[in-house]
């Protein structure tokens, strides 16, 4: 969908280029991968973007300068984020 062709154009604007895009995006808090990694408080913490092939959770895309993480309760389910997006 939409989302391949961005980070196709993302990934291929990254090797030609060493200016970095500000590109955003917006991803349901419940299925991110080391989620817990990314909470405190004027911190700056690594956060490792391998996938984990066993995991049903998924990784923030390092291509995106800024993430909007969208919160409902929910883990584990996709969708999340589909509200906000409209």
């Amino acid at each position: 969908g939409v989302a391949k062709h961005v980070g196709d154009a993302l990934r291929e604007h990254a090797s030609r280029s060493s200016r970095k895009i500000c590109t955003i995006g917006i991803a349901p808090w419940g299925v991110i991968e080391n989620r817990n990694d990314l909470v405190g408080r004027d911190v700056v913490a690594p956060y490792q973007t391998l996938l984990n092939p066993l995991s049903k959770l998924n990784v923030l895309n390092n291509l995106h300068s800024h993430f909007i993480l969208v919160d409902d309760g929910t883990v584990g389910k996709y969708g999340a984020e589909v509200k906000l997006r409209r």
